[in-house]
């Protein structure tokens, strides 16, 4: 079983045919095979293709009052589906991905902009924006956890080791 990466997506085109195919195919629990078609699947091709081996799991989505606009919700296998994501914005789809790997202590954001598709990426040893941490919940993975989500102050957390209050009490006895 590979390690679940969580991913939230918001898309948008204008050709009100691609937004209904798409929610066509959402409805029908495809995305990825929606968006680069696999044909016959392969451990290797699916890799190269979506740069992830399986198709998306656990699909939810909306579609915004904005009636160009869909927000999906999903787990990949191991990390996000970068090459789906490329591909989307090639076609002209605009696209803000967000995605929390927790087993390999990953997570991270992809945008739209005017040379394509931006990447910014946090592993778990560095300052995570506030909005990632909130939006995937993160402070519930921490909570019986020997490290802790610590706000700096700045708009971002860092994870620390947790000092036990027995921890605590040596060190200030020893003072």
């Amino acid at each position: 079983m590979p390690n679940w990466c969580n991913n939230t997506v918001v898309v948008s085109n204008l050709d009100p045919a691609k937004i209904q195919a798409l929610k066509d195919a959402l409805s029908n629990d495809v995305f990825f095979d929606h968006i680069l078609p696999l044909g016959e699947w392969d451990y290797n091709k699916a890799i190269r293709t979506w740069s992830t081996k399986w198709e998306a799991h656990d699909i939810s989505w909306v579609q915004f009052d904005n009636k160009n606009v869909i927000e999906i919700s999903f787990e990949s296998a191991w990390c996000p589906p970068e090459e789906v994501y490329k591909a989307m914005v090639a076609t002209g789809w605009d696209v803000t991905a967000s995605f929390f790997e927790p087993g390999m202590g990953f997570v991270g954001e992809y945008s739209t902009t005017s040379d394509g598709l931006y990447e910014d990426y946090y592993e778990m040893d560095e300052p995570i924006p506030a909005r990632l941490v909130e939006m995937f919940n993160m402070q519930d993975m921490y909570e019986d956890s020997d490290y802790e989500l610590v706000d700096n102050g700045d708009g971002h957390y860092i994870v620390k080791e947790r000092i036990s209050e027995d921890d605590n009490t040596t060190q200030v006895e020893a003072e």
